[in-house]
């Protein structure tokens, strides 16, 4: 079990690398290609199932983007405590100058 999902995680790793690799009006191309495939084959209520759970996993998707970017690494947080540490001290020094 573990090694499929091993296999799986390196599947969507390198599908996440083509992703970052296609031009953007050929991105939004595809896109348009595959719903007019896709869509003749489905009901209606299907097509709207369908699309529904599409924009729920895009959602998702954003909302852990969202946080993952707006969360610091360890390291980034480290940084930024260092990085307070001597604005304090350039803080007192200026103090003692005046």
């Amino acid at each position: 079990m573990h090694n499929n999902y091993d296999e799986f995680k390196e599947t969507i790793q390198s599908f996440s690398t083509w992703l970052d690799s296609i031009p953007p009006y050929e991105y939004s191309l595809s896109a348009v290609i595959i719903a007019y495939i896709i869509a003749p084959n489905l009901t209606i209520n299907a097509q709207n199932a369908f699309g529904n759970w599409l924009e729920l996993v895009g959602q998702i998707i954003l909302t852990i983007s969202a946080q993952a970017s707006a969360t610091p690494s360890a390291n980034q947080y480290n940084q930024l405590l260092a990085d307070i540490e001597n604005l304090k001290a350039e803080i007192k020094k200026l103090k003692k100058q005046n």
